[in-house]
């Protein structure tokens, strides 16, 4: 990964990974889709694990009643580093807040709307260093067409509900498996 149109372009290494992946059709369709998921996941967890820790993991678990869960959820929220990523939840589960939901609910379905746009937002990136790839380091614009037709068609299989279930567990690691290079037929297993 260090040669390429890629080289030193502002997308961290998952996200570098996920468009060579994508632009050289070097890996399958599956196996680009959880390099997505994977960047997105860790994406999300290097700028945000305090907070979703303290909102997915403990708010509501010690089974007390909550005299003013708005209150506390704020309170979270401002104890938490700030991230882009942070602030769309906030957003997100403030307004749901307003519209009167239960505070998990507000935090769940507010989650979901900011990865979302996360995912949205990764997509922008990818095709934003594909468009900077081209103009200043020679990627041609046939190359370029393939990388934003593969972004699309793979991050249409993005697996929502399992990058939830991670950031529920923190699990940095839920698409290891999945983004393990498949081995022929030919090949056996290494001695």
């Amino acid at each position: 990964m260090t040669d390429g149109p890629f080289k030193n372009l502002p997308l961290d290494r998952r996200s570098k990974r996920f468009a060579e992946a994508v632009q050289n059709e070097a890996v399958d369709q599956e196996t680009r889709c959880a390099y997505a998921n994977d960047a997105i996941l860790n994406g999300i967890l290097r700028e945000n694990r305090k907070l979703v820790c303290a909102l997915l993991q403990k708010f509501g678990q010690d089974g007390q009643l909550l005299l003013d869960p708005n209150a506390l959820i704020n309170d979270i929220f401002e104890d938490c580093p700030k991230s882009e990523f942070a602030d769309r939840w906030q957003r997100e589960v403030d307004l749901r807040l307003h519209e009167g939901e239960p505070a998990l609910v507000a935090i769940n379905s507010g989650l979901e709307a900011a990865l979302e746009t996360d995912i949205n937002e990764f997509r922008t990136r990818i095709h934003e260093a594909g468009l900077e790839a081209q103009k200043e380091r020679g990627m041609r614009k046939a190359q370029f067409e393939q990388l934003i037709e593969g972004c699309n068609r793979a991050l249409e299989g993005v697996d929502r509900t399992r990058i939830i279930e991670a950031l529920r567990a923190e699990n940095n690691d839920a698409f290891k498996h999945d983004k393990r290079k498949r081995k022929g037929l030919d090949e056996g297993p290494k001695l």
